[in-house]
């Protein structure tokens, strides 16, 4: 169902999750950004790894993998600019309370949060590889393929900003992907290259879209050609939060983030 609704934030969810926040300074898409120390629920059974992969390339690419299910539908976490697996900290393990097994990776382009340190672009840094938005697509390919491969079934792929953009690429040239969910993907890249063509070319494969209000307008006209059979689209009346951290429990709008992912998400196991 194609689907945008404008809803009034409240206060922030009151949760499992226990974190303190500090400021570190950095920016990403116009905003302050603040990292929090994100302390995941324990949820029963559930093993978490730290595994790795080839790109294409060449490259290892490093992830996490969350599960308490090996038959649970899986799902490829891709962080933002700047970041790196951890922005799925606290995420994950909800996820897969929700009933999914989880896989978050480092890309090469993104970079360490706090003491968090981002093992793929550490590795793409020492071997002078390209570290843009766009250089990142061999990495979301081979954790679909890593997935899929391991679990013996199709996936769920998820992006966070820049990442959300690219996933909507993989999501169309790779039969791994059963559907995709986005949180703000971008319109252009760092490069400055319009990200145009991947929304035109995004057609029939189950698609969750959500950002903050102002970005709202923009992602529904690219996605415009979709029909309500494959596009649900949210996002807040209020500011909202840029990216896949407006789920995390100190986003004072992540209640209502969380309702719309999971409505979505169970619809889709």
């Amino acid at each position: 169902m194609k689907k945008t609704i404008s809803i009034i934030a409240a206060a922030a969810i009151t949760g499992a999750f226990v974190f303190s926040a500090c400021k570190d300074g950095k920016k990403g898409n116009d905003e302050d950004i603040t990292i929090p120390t994100l302390q995941a629920a324990q949820v029963a059974g559930m093993q978490v790894d730290t595994v790795t992969f080839n790109a294409s390339d060449g490259l290892e690419v490093t992830g996490v993998v969350y599960c308490a299910d090996t038959n649970a539908p899986v799902i490829v976490l891709c962080h933002q600019a700047r970041f790196n697996n951890y922005e799925y900290a606290e995420t994950a393990p909800r996820l897969v309370a929700l009933g999914f097994t989880c896989l978050a990776i480092d890309q090469r382009s993104g970079g360490d949060m706090e003491s968090h340190i981002n093992a793929t672009n550490k590795r793409a840094v020492e071997k002078n590889l390209p570290t843009g938005y766009t250089n990142s697509l061999p990495d979301i390919s081979a954790a679909v393929n890593y997935a899929s491969e391991r679990f013996h079934k199709q996936v769920i792929l998820w992006g966070s900003s820049y990442s959300a953009a690219l996933t909507l690429k993989v999501a169309m040239e790779n039969p791994n992907v059963r559907a995709a969910v986005g949180f703000s993907p971008i319109l252009k890249f760092d490069s400055g290259e319009s990200a145009a063509d991947i929304f035109k070319n995004y057609k029939d494969k189950p698609l969750f879209v959500t950002s903050t209000e102002k970005e709202g307008a923009p992602i529904a006209k690219a996605l415009s050609h979709l029909g309500d059979d494959v596009l649900y689209q949210y996002y807040p009346e209020t500011k909202g939060t840029h990216g896949s951290k407006a789920l995390w429990s100190s986003d004072p709008s992540s209640t209502y983030y969380w309702e719309e992912i999971t409505k979505w998400l169970n619809a889709h196991k």
